[in-house]
């Protein structure tokens, strides 16, 4: 057996850790770049996270500028902004598109370029040479995982692309995890982060990529516990115990999933992305019942230890514990706000036949079941109004 594991060097996961970060991140550097939105500034956590950078002596400058998914324009003027202020530290806070922004922008600043030259298929071949300077992750979604990924997810509005830079050396130098800073998330930002962490773990432990007994004991963690409290933490967007739960989800998904890989409701939840203006994790999260059905066809027993975790029960049929964990996915997505399907989205038989053919790559192959690009189509063309399976029971 051959393997290996690579993450942050260091993770702390503690709620009010934001009030006591300036011992952590002291020594990585004498002026931070800091890519976050504005919406901490409202609530008053820069000036909670400034009074801990200030008592350390530490300078910082801001990038604001990231509206939804990050583009490939997002990078390049983050990336302008910290040469500009001479950043040596890159500290990114917030969901996934700004620690992948951050996380893009630390390998820039010792590499050069433009960050589409290092995007995987689209871009020049350019690689990562130099070390990154340090790259700091503060999640506060618990959804993507990227701050325990070695690869940063850049899309283009304008050439109808998304696509992953990655290098080893991407990954963080540290992540500091408050849950505390997902009280209060708006539903839908619970709801969809909270769906894609669980695709992640779902998906990191069928695999078929490079699954490890590591990754799959860790993302069976992260779906138990996402199977716990992502409804919970839905209905009641101040229970702390929750939030504590889905962040370590997250972390685990991002753990287990960027070690072994990913599946078929990742890669069709990409080509979806790159055609309409929804947020990443509903994509994956409309298409995860319908990809688990696929597989469970293939393989009736796949999801049965899955099923198991969300039902507290032990099923001796073989399959009867899969058919559980697709009913509960669909009643979870159904509780929280999540589509059976593609209708709301007026997708054309065209356009499904189109994203078929453009739903390969990393994720893609480490689904279970490999299709042509055809099969991948008519499952597209399916979800146009179909939903699977029935109400858990």
């Amino acid at each position: 057996m051959n393997f290996s594991f690579l993450t942050a060097s260091r993770i702390v996961c503690k709620s009010g850790v934001v009030d006591e970060i300036g011992p952590y991140v002291n020594h990585f550097g004498k002026k931070f770049l800091i890519v976050t939105d504005r919406v901490f500034r409202t609530i008053g956590v820069l000036d909670r996270l400034e009074k801990q950078l200030d008592q350390q002596g530490i300078k910082y400058a801001y990038f604001l500028d990231v509206p939804g998914e990050p583009d490939v324009e997002d990078v390049d003027k983050a990336y302008k902004v910290a040469i500009a202020e001479k950043c040596d530290t890159v500290l990114s806070m917030g969901g996934g598109s700004l620690i992948d922004v951050g996380k893009s922008v630390a390998a820039l600043i010792t590499n050069g370029g433009k960050v589409k030259d290092y995007l995987e298929f689209v871009g020049t071949g350019a690689k990562v040479v130099n070390e990154p300077v340090p790259f700091i992750a503060m999640p506060t979604t618990a959804g993507t995982g990227s701050e325990v990924t070695k690869n940063a997810v850049i899309g283009s509005k304008k050439e109808k692309f998304k696509r992953s830079m990655r290098d080893d050396k991407m990954m963080a130098n540290i992540v500091i995890m408050d849950p505390a800073l997902t009280i209060g998330l708006p539903k839908k930002v619970t709801a969809t982060s909270g769906i894609d962490a669980m695709t992640h773990n779902l998906e990191a432990y069928v695999t078929i990529r490079n699954p490890t007994p590591i990754t799959k004991a860790i993302a069976f963690q992260g779906l138990t516990l996402a199977g716990k409290y992502l409804q919970r933490a839905y209905q009641k967007p101040d229970d702390l115990e929750a939030r504590e739960g889905m962040a370590v989800a997250a972390l685990c998904g991002g753990l287990s999933f960027s070690n072994s890989g990913l599946g078929a409701a990742h890669g069709m939840g990409m080509a979806l992305n790159i055609y309409y203006p929804i947020p990443h994790g509903e994509a994956v999260g409309i298409t995860l019942p319908h990809v688990m059905q696929l597989n469970a066809d293939n393989a009736p027993g796949l999801y049965d230890e899955v099923g198991e975790a969300f039902s507290g029960r032990r099923y001796s049929k073989k399959g009867d514990g899969t058919k559980f964990a697709i009913d509960f996915i669909n009643q979870l997505n159904a509780s929280i706000g999540i589509a059976a399907d593609l209708a709301s989205l007026n997708v054309t038989e065209e356009m499904a036949l189109k994203m078929g053919a453009e739903c390969f790559g990393t994720s893609m192959s480490g689904n279970p079941v490999q299709l042509e690009a055809k099969e991948w189509g008519a499952l597209f063309n399916k979800l146009r109004t179909s939903a699977v399976g029935s109400a858990a029971r």
